[in-house]
């Protein structure tokens, strides 16, 4: 992909106003639900479809939280067992044409999420865009997909895990406006989304955010080719690249030499000048560190990859 294709397609992708009109004509005109009752807890390349979606179709996907059954609105909490599904995902999702080594966008239109959520053995109130945290606090929502991706070309992948095809990656950027970018291992991709958080800081240090169920409106698209081997989420305001690994050290530098080869492909510098610009004005995050694979984000803002601002 050339730079001039990249700055098209991210511009297509990533401007705010066209995606809230994106979902509000769906809205209207009506679109498929795909129920979260047909979900699942390990990708791998033999799973069998449960969704067939179009490229450029938009659907209704269905979340449950990351306990359904054992954590109710009541205050019930219970310890999973073998076999209860934890942090299941609605599908798997198969995406009509798509090839392994294809590049999948998934635009998140829209989150939203139910009234109430948990979070550290506690009940939250989710009511007009606020979680009740106390008598004189209240939270605003930002609400967030934890856990998004794509099967691998071997083995399995549990949905509690984070690895380089997404998965658990609780990254609180996966929310609405943003695009995430896989690259196909399978043929359909054979996509998960769940785990939805009403709200939830970088890094995750309780081990939950605010867990809840929730309807996510998304859009599928193939685009020309992939960005990185790992995730990639395109923003308005920036580009970045993830990492994953129980090291959380190595995790960052995955993201960030991502970046730079990101860089460097799309703007024509050289790898030493692109480094040179990822550290002068990247910011590196910590998605979570509480699970065995830490996770890591590289943001670059996108004007360095000559992507306009968009206009809501």
């Amino acid at each position: 992909m050339n730079r001039r294709t990249f700055v098209t397609q991210c511009t297509l992708l990533t401007a705010a106003g066209s995606m809230t009109a994106i979902a509000q004509d769906a809205l209207k005109s009506g679109v498929r639900r795909l129920s979260k009752e047909k979900c699942f807890t390990t990708y791998s390349a033999g799973l069998e479809p449960a969704y067939r979606v179009g490229v450029g179709e938009v659907v209704l996907v269905e979340c449950q939280h990351g306990l359904p059954g054992l954590v109710t609105r009541d205050g019930t909490f219970k310890e999973a067992r073998e076999g209860d599904p934890v942090n299941p995902g609605t599908g798997p999702i198969y995406v009509e044409g798509i090839e392994p080594g294809d590049a999948i966008a998934v635009d998140i239109l829209d989150i939203r999420v139910a009234d109430w959520g948990y979070s550290g053995g506690r009940i939250f109130e989710l009511a007009n865009g606020y979680a009740t945290f106390s008598k004189s606090i209240r939270l605003p929502l930002q609400p967030m997909i934890g856990q998004i991706g794509i099967a691998p070309a071997d083995g399995q992948m549990d949905t509690r895990t984070p690895t380089d095809t997404g998965g658990n990656m609780d990254c609180r950027e996966v929310r609405a406006g943003s695009t995430l970018v896989f690259k196909a291992r399978v043929k359909g991709g054979l996509l998960g989304i769940g785990d939805a958080h009403a709200l939830q800081g970088d890094g995750e240090i309780g081990g939950q955010g605010i867990e809840c169920d929730a309807e996510v409106l998304v859009r599928f698209r193939k685009l020309p080719e992939p960005l990185s081997p790992r995730p990639v989420i395109l923003r308005p305001e920036f580009v970045a690249t993830m990492g994953t690994h129980k090291d959380l050290g190595e995790a960052a530098w995955q993201a960030t030499d991502d970046m730079v080869n990101l860089l460097s492909r799309m703007t024509g510098q050289t790898e030493k000048d692109a480094r040179m610009l990822v550290n002068l004005t990247g910011n590196l995050r910590i998605n979570q560190i509480v699970d065995g694979a830490k996770g890591a984000r590289m943001e670059m803002p996108s004007w360095v990859f000559g992507i306009p601002a968009s206009k809501s």
